[in-house]
């Protein structure tokens, strides 16, 4: 009995030492952040400056470190992804990481911009030319989209205004996204609307005009979110 109360013993002070190391470390990473210099610092200095204050030797770890971690975000956001990379692996033994993965988001979101405007462009092309091959029976489709009227009314309220709304009571949120979001997809569920109307009614032609819609949706609610709120692609690695 014992016997077995030997290894708590002595694993006990393990556990206390490792603890304080817990608690040293987080003090001192607590520290250093304290001690880091505002980003108010760099305002105004251009990308050259900062590349210098991270490279001179002569200053402080802390100072070199924002400054680069300043120069990878800011080349990043101008569009500048090449020199972002580049910078990132020149100071990657001295910079915050959250400054590489932003680079490599804003590059990502880049090419998602570059995807969603071709599916747009291809969707609504196809979609125009339909419509314009059957001008026959244009009357025709504009009945529809005008019986259709209230639907897209209720459309429009519930996701821009009660969706801006349930935005709005969040802490940071803004009901922007969701108001430019309806207003820009009223038209466009309009004009699939008219085009369904006129379309062929077989099976493959209605799954074919679904997945456009689809693909439209996608693509406008990222390209509003990408102008009105980037913040919110954040959740998704862009």
């Amino acid at each position: 009995m014992d016997s077995s109360r030997v290894p708590v013993r002595a694993s006990s002070p393990v556990w206390i030492r490792a603890l304080l190391l817990a608690i040293f470390a987080l003090f001192a990473t607590r520290f250093a952040e304290a001690q880091a210099p505002p980003w108010s610092f760099f305002d105004g200095r251009s990308n050259d400056e900062l590349r210098a204050l991270a490279r001179d030797p002569h200053n402080d770890v802390l100072l070199r470190r924002s400054a680069a971690t300043k120069l990878v975000r800011t080349l990043a956001d101008s569009g500048d992804l090449d020199a972002a990379d580049a910078a990132g692996r020149e100071f990657v033994k001295n910079i915050d990481p959250l400054a590489i993965k932003h680079a490599e988001a804003v590059r990502r979101r880049s090419h998602a911009h570059v995807a969603a405007l071709i599916a747009l462009g291809v969707a609504l092309g196809i979609a125009a030319l339909s419509l314009a091959r059957a001008r026959a029976l244009f009357a025709s489709a504009v009945q529809a989209v005008r019986r259709l009227a209230p639907v897209f009314l209720f459309f429009f309220l519930y996701s821009g205004i009660v969706g801006g709304y349930l935005a709005s009571r969040y802490e940071n949120g803004s009901p922007l996204p969701f108001v430019v979001f309806a207003a820009c997809m009223l038209p466009v569920a309009m004009l699939f609307r008219a085009w369904s109307a006129v379309g062929s009614p077989g099976l493959v032609a209605r799954v074919g005009r679904a997945s456009l819609a689809v693909t439209v949706t996608l693509a406008t609610g990222f390209l509003v979110l990408e102008q009105v709120n980037p913040a919110y692609l954040a959740g998704v690695g862009m």
